[in-house]
């Protein structure tokens, strides 16, 4: 009985501040009582969002009277239910879901990717520097000079990227790469694409070209594969590509199908980490004398 007066006051309270809620209280009696001594903050919080629809504010920058952020970050998945159920459908991003995208789904601002690289040639040192990362509008607006441009998902491999004249290495990019459409002079540019070798490196290389149609893999072939067998793991069952890639040359096409088939072996996969260095170099040395296509 104690426990069903409390549940009742804060109902009370919660329906009296904001009769939107109604409906959600009365489903959700027991998170009600769960955050008893938070629904001050909790309302405050959802009347700041109701008042400012995707501000387009950092979590951190929000002025709210007695809350600070790390009781939003504590609170999100609460939060999320609530303020789907204000505010309008025009200010929540549907696509967004999950804690982890609270930010995108009410229209906060996120910190921005970056794209980080090495320029390989001291004659694209940008003001003495060589090894930088910076949010892609700043990476477009720098139309640099570089005949060349190698992208590879490995860090290590970025960082460790031998000198190359009129050539720069992108790394760490993920699911960025769709953001390179964006770099006009990557256009003008000779791109060579560098990742695992296996179904679902394949799959990153077709999404790169609806973004860069001229990028040429590099290191994925069926000699660099046969050359380190020694070194063969097994790619990851939930990682295999599962789709069609229709942006391949018919010779990867025919590699990735022997991959996808298991014709090679069951699961495949040379990540680009377990390329020789030396092989490496020499691919290098033959793209410089250009019998490397």
């Amino acid at each position: 009985q104690a426990e069903a007066e409390r549940a009742r006051r804060l109902i009370d309270l919660v329906v009296e501040r904001s009769p939107a809620l109604r409906q959600w209280v009365a489903k959700r009696p027991r998170a009600v009582l769960e955050h008893e001594r938070a629904w001050e903050r909790l309302l405050a919080v959802i009347d700041w969002f109701a008042a400012h629809p995707r501000s387009g504010l950092y979590l951190r920058q929000l002025d709210i009277p007695g809350v600070d952020t790390k009781f939003i970050e504590a609170h999100r998945g609460i939060l999320a239910e609530l303020l789907d159920t204000i505010l309008p459908p025009e200010a929540v991003d549907q696509a967004a879901t999950g804690v982890s995208n609270f930010a995108a789904r009410y229209g906060l601002r996120t910190e921005p990717p970056t794209i980080r690289f090495r320029l390989l040639d001291p004659a694209l040192y940008i003001r003495g520097l060589s090894d930088l990362a910076v949010v892609p509008e700043e990476f477009a607006s720098l139309d640099l000079p570089a005949a060349r441009v190698f992208i590879t998902e490995n860090r290590t491999n970025g960082l460790a990227f031998p000198s190359c004249p009129q050539s720069l290495v992108i790394f760490g990019l993920g699911y960025g790469l769709d953001r390179l459409s964006e770099v006009g002079w990557l256009q003008k540019a000779e791109v060579w694409y560098w990742g695992d070798v296996d179904t679902h490196g394949f799959g990153i290389l077709n999404r790169l070209r609806a973004a860069l149609p001229g990028a040429r893999s590099f290191l994925m072939d069926r000699e660099t594969l046969m050359a380190h067998r020694a070194l063969w793991g097994k790619e990851p069952a939930d990682k295999r590509y599962e789709g069609e890639p229709t942006r391949l040359t018919e010779t990867e096409y025919a590699l990735f199908e022997d991959l996808r088939r298991d014709r090679l072996g069951e699961r495949v996969r040379l990540e680009q980490e377990r390329v020789n260095w030396g092989w490496l170099i020499e691919r290098l040395e033959a793209l410089d004398r250009g019998s490397l296509r």
